[in-house]
This record gives C-alpha cells, structure tokens and sequence, in this order.
C-alpha cells in the first residue's frame, strides 16, 4: 500500500510537472513564503489558477506582452512607492516558444471593510499650473481621507478613473504616462492606486490603420501603468476594469494635428471581444451572487436623456447592453465612469440591478476655473471632487466628496433674486448674451425662486425646501447652475471676448426649483441621500450670489 501510495504520488508529480512544462508562463503567488491557492491569474485571454502551493501556468500566445493575477480577498499586493500595487509583469519575450516564469508575493490584510476613493480625469499635461493644482487640491484630499479611514481602523484604496494624461501634450509638453507615474512617486501618493486608462491615455503617435491603431495606441498603457483590463477582490466586493476606448485616431488630408500626433486622436465607446471574453471567464469564478459587482471603465455606459432624465444605453454595438447581460444575475451591480467632467446617477429599466456613477473631474474644467476664479468647478456647476466609497461586508454605500472646502457639501442654494439681479446689471454677462443667445439668461427669472444643485443625486434621494418652515413644492428641472457661470464663464469671457470649447455649463438634472411666497423670509433646504444621511441648511434672504457662497453656505 506504501509503495503504490508513493508511486501514485510519483506520477501525480510527474503528470505536474509535465503539464508546467507545457505552458510557457509560468509562477508562484504566495504570502510570506506560503503558497496562496485558488488565485486567478491570466494574460488578458487565457486564465488559470493556482494550485495548492501557489503555482500556476499558462500557455499563452503573449499577445499583451503582460501577465496578472487577481488579487484575492483578504490580501494586498505588494507595493511599489506605495501607491503602485504589483499585481502584474511584462512578459520577457515576445516569442511563444519561450518559457518564463513570474511570481508574485502578496501580504495579509483585513479588508473586510474598507473604503476606496474613485476620482476620474486629472488631464495632468504640465499647463495651467496643473501639477500644483493636483499637488496642493487632490494630493491633501486623499491624505484627509486616509487619515480618517485610519482613525476608523480600516484600509482605503483609490481608484483614478482615465485620463489620467492628455495625449495632445505627450510630445508638445514632453508629459506622458511616465511623467504621470514620476508625479504620483514624487508627490507621494499615499495610498494604493488601481488606475482606469481614459481616451487621453492612448499614443496619439500610432498610425497602423484601423485594425491596429486601438491596440498600439495602449501599448504605453500597457508598457508603463498596467493591463488595460483586469480584476481584484477586496473584501466581499469583486472589482473589474475595462478599457471603453476604441482609439481610432484616423487620418483626414489637410487637417492639423497636434504635434507628435499622427491623426485626428478620435475614439469610439467600445469593449472589445477580446475582453468580453475574458470578462465572461472571470465572472465564472466569482459564484457568489450576492457579491458587489463594480465596474470602472472611463466612458459612461448609460446616460441621461436630456428631455425626461430617462436613461439610455450609451456604448457602440450594444456593448452597454452585452455587459448588462452578463451581470444581470447579481444583486448589485455599479458601474463607475468619468470623461464628462460632471455628475450623474442613472439605471435602465431593464437591469435594475445594474447602476451607473458618471463622476466629475479632478481637474474640473482642465485646471482652468481656478486660475480664472480661485474655485474648481465643474461644468455641471458641482465643485471639482470625487466619490468615497464605503464596503462592509456586502453593504456599500457612496458620498460625494469636494476637492475644496467645503469638503462635505452635498448641495448649493441659490436666492435667484440676486442671481436674477446680477445676470441683469452684469455687462460681461449682458455682453456674453448678445454673443450666445442661445444661453440660460436668469435675469428672466420669476421672483422669489429658490434653485437648488445636488451633486451627488440619485432617484432615491429627498429634496426638501421650507419658507419659514412651511414646505413648498420642489420640482426637478434640467437646467444650468449658476455658480460655475460666475466662476468660469464671467472670467474667462472677460479674459478672452467668448466662451471655452466644451467647458461653458451645462444642463444637468440634478438641479430643484422652489417658488417662494416672500423675497426675505429664511429658506431651509434638506436633503437626504439613499441611506438616509440629512444634510440641512437654513438660508438666510436675501441670500448673496457671490465666489464665496459655497464656503459660507458650507459653515451653516
């Protein structure tokens, strides 16, 4: 019995070792020196596990040049100038006949609860002082919430989702995804960093033709930051990221492009087969159906129709609706999505499980509405911010943060009467106007409306406004906010005789209108998010439409 346990043992070893020396990557995940069984790891098509010592082995076609694993619960990875998490490796070799072997150490870690910070669209292009913009704004946001996830006793991770770059300054400002990564080191980014690549992370130098120019133009991507798409687990939650940019970058006779580029930097929303089909083999391992499913990529999958609020699929060849699909069997699903610089919440009909998070830019109007006003705002008239995110168990929750104080700030009230007052006797505005007739003009206001901006609004929120205690009927309108007219567009018209390309404010339909009975008796305003946080202010009337209103409503 010995010796035919022994020989079983033999051949089960030998049969091993045989199927290892059929793959051509091979490795060891383990933890202080401990295997770590049952780790996905893959190359972006392929996807394997690790046995009971930690080893695993793929036969690949080294098509990304890169190999990864997914981060299992309960780990970290390790780190690199701590915000650079090792989850991945550059393939050595290009050659499918050559083996190579890559392993990875990971470290304990309690992340049970934890929290992760998700910004989008720093644009950092070394122009507009904008690396001391992210040094003195975001860099101090992210040690202010590190600081008080360390009070709490629990791990925080961040999330940056695209554009983390701008390829229209790669080679005229000599700032690319390698300047990007040398920022955070020498800024000392404080905490882990799982980035999302955005349409301005792409080289805009690759001119292949159609068939080739997506997948060039991410090689630097690939090359310098991480996989274009991949997957962690921390806690409960399983987290997923794709590359929604079809990078075009098509040539066009006579036009001007920008220097370095070799076309006209166009994209498309679009997930490619290859990552629906990896995608389809991670989601096989995740068999939990309660498992929170997040989702980050850099275009937003579903949007807001601009005549009801109704959502709508948003990506190319029905992928947003392929992606649903394949997520429809799970409780709760978020999809976490930038490039618009503003922000949004939005559900289609069908997939109620599935929500998405459209969250405003980091850089606000690329790090221009600062210089111009000492404010960062976004063109939905929210202040330049992210989104905090609480995990515990499978229980999530979602608070919108400002980059500038105030830092907790869900709303902003307006007394139209002095909105109404200045947009009348303001002779850059009255002058803009004739220019752009077209433009919300709130000298033709009714008397006595109170307007209020929600940043962070869903449909399960509460907006309540009181006159002297008495409730008034707030409706939901699609219009402009006031405030990023004041401190972008009055300056920047005034500097410049016209409006920024694609950076003067926008409808949103986070915006609530209540009419008054009185111009001066106080107005309260509350709101109460989906997990029943009140926020409340009482305005005093009349009220100033002024820079400093955010700051003074934030003290109430």
């Amino acid at each position: 019995m010995y010796i035919h346990t022994r020989a079983f043992f033999f051949l089960l070893t030998m049969g091993m070792a045989l199927s290892v020396a059929g793959q051509n990557i091979t490795g060891r995940i383990t933890c202080q020196g401990q295997g770590v069984e049952g780790v996905a790891v893959s190359d972006g098509d392929a996807v394997a596990l690790t046995d009971g010592e930690g080893r695993y082995a793929l036969q690949s076609e080294k098509r990304n040049g890169y190999v990864f694993y997914t981060l299992p619960s309960g780990y970290e990875p390790r780190m690199k100038n701590r915000f650079n998490p090792q989850f991945w490796a550059r393939l050595s070799s290009p050659d499918r006949g050559q083996r190579e072997e890559h392993d990875f150490e990971l470290r304990r870690c309690n992340n049970t609860k934890f929290r992760m910070l998700v910004g989008a669209d720093p644009h950092l292009a070394h122009r507009s002082k904008d690396l001391s913009q992210f040094r003195n704004g975001f860099i101090p946001a992210l040690g202010r919430e590190l600081k008080a996830a360390q009070e709490e006793g629990m791990p925080i991770y961040s999330m940056i989702l695209g554009d983390l770059t701008w390829d229209t300054y790669w080679f005229a400002n000599k700032y690319s995804l390698h300047d990007f990564m040398n920022t955070c080191k020498q800024m000392q980014y404080p905490m882990p960093l799982w980035p999302v690549i955005g349409n301005h992370d792409n080289d805009p130098s690759v001119q292949q033709g159609a068939e080739r120019n997506d997948f060039l133009s991410s090689a630097p991507w690939r090359d310098v930051v991480c996989p274009n798409y991949y997957s962690f687990n921390l806690g409960k939650a399983h987290f997923i990221v794709l590359d929604n940019i079809y990078y075009k970058n098509e040539p066009k006779e006579g036009a001007q492009y920008a220097v370095g580029a070799a076309g006209l930097r166009n994209y498309e929303d679009y997930i490619t087969p290859d990552q629906m089909a990896w995608l389809k083999k991670d989601l096989s391992l995740v068999r939990d159906r309660n498992t929170p499913i997040i989702v980050g990529f850099h275009i937003p999958a579903i949007r807001q129709s601009k005549d009801n609020a109704e959502p709508y699929a948003h990506m190319k060849d029905s992928c947003t609706e392929r992606l649903c699909d394949l997520l429809k069997d799970y409780r709760q699903v978020h999809f976490l999505s930038g490039h618009t610089h503003y922000n949004y919440c939005a559900q289609l009909p069908q997939w109620p499980n599935v929500m998405e998070h459209n969250i405003d830019g980091i850089c606000a109007i690329w790090w221009t509405s600062w210089l111009l006003s000492g404010r960062h705002n976004c063109s939905d008239g929210s202040p330049s911010g992210y989104s905090l995110w609480t995990f515990d168990g499978d229980r999530v929750e979602w608070r919108f943060k400002s980059i500038q104080a105030p830092y907790d700030s869900q709303f902003r009230v307006y007394d139209m009467n002095s909105v109404k007052k200045y947009y009348a006797e303001s002779p850059t505005l009255r002058a803009m106007f004739r220019q752009y007739p077209d433009r919300k003009d709130y000298a033709q206001v009714h008397d006595n409306v109170i307007l209020v901006n929600v940043y962070g609004y869903d449909d399960l929120w509460k907006v309540e406004i009181l006159e002297d205690g008495t409730p008034l009927p707030v409706k939901r309108v699609h219009t402009e906010d006031p405030y990023h007219v004041l401190c972008y567009e009055v300056p920047f018209f005034k500097k410049h005789g016209r409006l920024g390309s694609g950076s003067s404010a926008k409808n949103t339909w986070h915006m609530f209108r209540a009419q008054c009975a009185t111009a001066r008796k106080p107005v309260t305003v509350r709101v109460t998010d989906r997990f029943g946080h009140v926020q409340e202010r009482t305005l005093k009337r009349p009220a100033a439409y002024s820079l400093d209103m955010e700051v003074a409503q934030g003290s109430m």
